[in-house]
């Protein structure tokens, strides 16, 4: 019988992918995107000379790929940058959702978490200087895996709605309507889970296998394997399309 969980007062808001140039240049790649049903625009994003953002949006939620373009990464997070420089690809944040980040920063001191912060960065030949209009706080790298799981939390509920009537081209015009679940396989280790268990509510079906309910009836599953992989599943009314592989990424809607 499985042991149900209670649910966690979170939930995603988006997945940041450390990507090659080729995912925001390549034509093919991007044709083959929107004729999945994902309308995908990389030339909208934030960045400067350092780094590049695209986003996939997804609903409510997003996909931002990263592309990093210089050594210092134009401001960009500096350990994420130095692990991009270093051959990263793949996953490297996940953001949760949270209403109160001042009170899950004191809620999750113990575990590492960092105090909430701004992004901020340099553009436009360094005259002018975005500050995000969000608070982000950040867990600890898992001992094996190079990841994080952070969360968010934006100022106001109004430049909330308003970020929301800018996440366009959207794929919900085509019945795909959110992210449903994450799935993460790698060598995580028992300290992983047991870190994970102190932190979030979970239930396990097997001893390798760790699952996360959140709000929305989303959910976030780790499982242990030698291969480092991630595989996004999307909430759809729509037919199944052949899973989109972005660097070690799988991207499914069924």
């Amino acid at each position: 019988m499985v042991q149900v969980s209670k649910i966690n007062p979170f939930s995603i808001d988006h997945i940041v992918v450390n990507v090659n140039e080729k995912y925001q240049k390549n034509i093919q790649f991007i044709e083959e995107v929107n004729r999945l049903g994902l309308p995908y625009t990389p030339s909208k994003g934030k960045g400067n000379k350092g780094f590049k953002a695209s986003n996939l949006w997804i609903g409510d939620e997003y996909f931002e790929f990263i592309y990093i373009k210089s050594k210092d990464g134009g401001g960009w997070i500096k350990d994420w940058v130095d692990k991009y420089n270093s051959g990263h690809r793949g996953v490297i944040g996940l953001f949760l959702k949270t209403n109160n980040i001042e009170e899950t920063s004191e809620a999750l001191k113990s575990y590492g978490i960092s105090n909430p912060e701004r992004i901020s960065f340099p553009f436009f030949f360094k005259l002018f200087n975005f500050s995000a209009k969000w608070r982000n706080a950040y867990l600890p790298y898992f001992e094996e895996v190079p990841f994080q799981l952070g969360f968010q939390q934006v100022d106001t509920p109004q430049i909330e709605e308003k970020m929301r009537k800018r996440m366009v081209p959207n794929s919900k015009i085509n019945g795909i309507n959110g992210i449903k679940s994450i799935e993460f396989f790698g060598p995580f280790t028992v300290r992983d889970f047991e870190w994970l268990k102190n932190i979030f509510n979970c239930f396990s079906e097997e001893s390798n296998q760790l699952n996360i309910p959140l709000e929305n009836g989303q959910s976030i599953h780790f499982y242990y394997s030698d291969t480092i992989e991630s595989r996004v599943l999307l909430n759809s009314n729509v037919n199944v399309f052949p899973p989109l592989l972005i660097e070690n990424v799988r991207i499914m809607n069924f």
